[in-house]
């Protein structure tokens, strides 16, 4: 009898635990409304801030939205200028992630600029910019949501140049390039 008793409580908790993970998934959606852009919808409002991040095949960092909301939302993401290729798509609340899905990109786009950022020693990332077309670039560096730094660089071929943030907060650095013919991307966030 001690046994049916516990059989019963510990298939009670696997049930509950199972039932906490699909409700997540019905309140989060991530769709593929058209061939290179993919949405994020919230069919209830979310609790607290949630996290939209978008990696490549590498696990690298494309693109990471901070969403605060009240009610139940959409939002689309773009992936129109990434390079043909697979990408990752996760959304994290307070508690973890709390759905994902991967999508085929197919539209083939040369990248107009090149750029990479690495982590170096303490608070030191280097960034290597090698642009062929534009004569200005504008790099843009951000803790978290905040703007903490912008320049323009001209004649950014094979840009070398390392940047010390002092007191990097706990959000995370990402870095921004812009051309003036449009161009836009988010080089890595750390």
């Amino acid at each position: 009898m001690k046994n049916l008793f516990t059989m019963l409580f510990v298939a009670g908790i696997a049930t509950g635990a199972f039932a906490a993970g699909t409700k997540a998934d019905e309140t989060v959606q991530i769709t593929k409304p058209e061939a290179a852009k993919v949405a994020v919808a919230f069919t209830e409002a979310p609790k607290g801030t949630v996290i939209v991040k978008i990696s490549d095949s590498q696990d690298r960092l494309i693109m990471r939205d901070r969403i605060n909301q009240t009610e139940a939302f959409a939002k689309k993401y773009d992936l129109t200028d990434l390079p043909k290729g697979t990408y990752s798509i996760q959304v994290l609340d307070q508690s973890g992630v709390i759905s994902s899905a991967s999508v085929e990109n197919f539209i083939e786009v040369k990248p107009e600029v090149f750029s990479r950022v690495s982590k170096i020693e303490g608070n030191s990332y280097r960034l290597l910019v090698s642009n062929l077309d534009s004569k200005e670039v504008e790099v843009m560096i951000y803790d978290g949501d905040k703007m903490i730094h912008s320049e323009m660089i001209d004649n950014p071929q094979g840009l070398h140049k390392i940047y010390k943030i002092e007191q990097a907060g706990k959000d995370g650095i990402s870095f921004k390039v812009k051309t003036a013919s449009g161009f836009e991307s988010f080089v890595s966030t750390l």
